[in-house]
């Protein structure tokens, strides 16, 4: 399986061609930053102590996926190689590899609990690209390389699948995929007779992945864990198909090229992607799983601009670095998005729009979503390549992050979201009725009643109503209240903004309010995700004089692009 990439002409290609550029300047730059550790396994100290917050599981991956295709770039060179039998050496070694703190998280063990047959998207991820490693370096390892990977993978991978069940096989997020997807790519590589006979376990995991998703195809946790999952599930899928000689084709199921077809629809422009639920605003899409699917589903897959795609990106699993190489293709990059389309999402109740002038998303739901935050009616507005009106994404995952204790992290709460909050109360994070949205395509507007986002008692009714021109963006809130309320509407963008009497200005954009309410600025401090630092996110609020039910605010873009 995956022959093709052990072609010589292939790496040849990758290796001389201009195409193939980025692919090497990126590689080359992953590969310096982290070998300037050597490679090693997880000490006795950092493993009694449980205290390395997936530190070194990380630089682990990083020295993984680099030194694979750095080898593979560059048969010749021997350092790469012999980094790459290094760290091969160290996750043989090593204690687990599941994240310390994934037992408690996931299984509600500690690290003490030794147990190597501990499978979680980490393990299942090594296993997959360890088997898929001697896959493509079978000619070039030395023997004893070789028998220490395929021990390691059935202690640690296939004995244990066998012999127990594991919680991700019905869990309906991308866990269920990662996982069965890296346990079946292991059986397919290593003993293809036993996938056969667990073909049917696996793909009952598979199928709990897809049957989380609408039939509109939209990922509720966001385009990271669209990539993620989705990518180990396109990646398992295709290994299936040609073992079974097509007669396992999940790609002809129509749900499939629904979800196939989510990416395209989460572009606001150029560069500038979707960052709801636990996404970060700055995310990226993975250029092979891109260039599969549209090596599978042709022209309904949409080029795609390449500065919105990554090759070798932090934390990247060999799975997704590998196959932005070898299954890249420059013929499905484009210069731009498509402009003056529309999306309405009506399932999961998604709605993007973009214009030659800015480019808009909100979204209902409720917030008990996977990966979920705190922002139903929330929404983006976004211009010159990047949001103006935000959705910061996905805070650090930090402790307690993923607890009880979710909601008191700016990032996921109510109050870091375009959203209002009443008496300072926000959204609760309790999961109720659906909130839909109603598309009204001959006036261009877009209704939702949004009430069911909060859980105050004297909030009867919340509606939002979005009025989307040519070149504005008009929003209407009206509430119904048993008691006298302090209303905020809250709008936040990481650009700096300027008050100029009642408007506020952020770069060419104008925010105006219908009547005369002096807005009061706050700021908070956001971490992003990849943890780069600390950085300002701009929180204008609009407060309400005292009995006022009602708000429009209408944001505008020059008349011109």
């Amino acid at each position: 399986m995956l022959d093709f990439a052990k072609n010589k002409g292939l790496w040849k290609k990758i290796r001389t061609s201009d195409v193939y550029s980025r692919h090497r300047k990126e590689a080359q730059e992953k590969y310096e930053e982290v070998f300037k550790s050597p490679p090693r396994a997880h000490s006795v100290e950092e493993v009694l102590s449980g205290t390395d917050s997936e530190g070194l599981w990380h630089l682990q991956l990083n020295q993984l996926q680099s030194a694979t295709l750095m080898a593979l770039i560059y048969p010749d060179n021997e350092e790469y190689y012999q980094n790459l039998l290094r760290i091969i050496w160290a996750y043989c070694d090593d204690y687990t590899w599941a994240p310390l703190g994934h037992y408690n998280s996931y299984y509600n063990r500690t690290p003490q609990d030794y147990d190597t047959g501990l499978i979680d998207i980490f393990a299942s991820s090594i296993a997959f690209s360890l088997a898929e490693i001697k896959n493509l370096f079978e000619d070039r390892f030395p023997q004893l390389i070789k028998d220490r990977i395929s021990d390691e993978l059935r202690r640690r991978t296939i004995e244990p699948f066998l012999n127990r069940t594991y919680f991700w096989e019905k869990h309906p997020n991308n866990w269920a995929s990662v996982c069965a997807g890296g346990v079946g790519g292991v059986l397919m590589y290593e003993c293809p007779e036993i996938f056969l006979e667990q073909r049917e376990r696996l793909d009952s995991a598979m199928q709990v992945y897809l049957d989380s998703y609408k039939d509109d195809g939209v990922c509720v946790e966001g385009i990271g864990y669209w990539s993620f999952g989705f990518g180990f599930f396109v990646s398992y899928a295709m290994l299936e198909k040609e073992l079974t000689n097509g007669e396992v084709d999940w790609f002809k199921n129509e749900k499939v090229k629904s979800i196939a077809m989510f990416l395209q629809k989460m572009f606001l422009q150029k560069s500038s992607l979707i960052s709801f639920s636990d996404c970060t605003i700055s995310t990226k899409y993975y250029l092979g799983l891109h260039h599969m699917l549209r090596d599978i589903y042709g022209d309904d897959i949409e080029k795609l601009p390449f500065e919105a795609g990554f090759i070798v990106q932090e934390n990247t699993h060999l799975n997704f670095s590998l196959r932005s190489t070898i299954y890249f293709n420059p013929d499905y990059i484009s210069d731009s998005v498509r402009e003056n389309v529309t999306y309405n999402m009506k399932d999961s109740a998604y709605f993007v729009k973009r214009t030659p002038s800015y480019a808009f998303a909100t979204k209902g739901g409720n917030n008990g979503e996977s990966h979920n935050h705190n922002d139903v009616g929330s929404f983006i507005f976004a211009r010159n390549n990047k949001q103006i009106l935000c959705d910061i994404g996905a805070g650090p995952y930090e402790d307690g992050y993923h607890t009880e204790r979710r909601y008191t992290f700016f990032n996921p709460s109510s109050f870091s979201h375009n959203i209002p909050f009443f008496d300072g109360i926000g959204q609760d994070g309790v999961r109720r009725d659906n909130v839909y949205l109603d598309y009204n395509e001959e006036e261009s507007s877009v209704y939702m009643d949004f009430t069911n986002g909060y859980g105050i008692d004297y909030l009867k009714k919340a509606e939002r109503k979005f009025t989307l021109l040519d070149t504005s963006v008009t929003i209407n809130d009206k509430f119904t209240m048993t008691k006298e309320s302090e209303i905020t509407e809250r709008f936040v963008t990481l650009t700096e903004p300027r008050v100029d009497g009642k408007r506020v200005i952020i770069e060419d954009v104008i925010l105006e309010p219908t009547a005369e309410i002096a807005p009061q600025i706050s700021v908070k401090i956001l971490k992003y995700h990849a943890q780069e630092g600390t950085y300002p996110a701009y929180c204008i609020d609009y407060v309400l004089p005292k009995g006022e039910d009602s708000f429009e605010l209408k944001v505008m873009t020059p008349n011109k692009n």
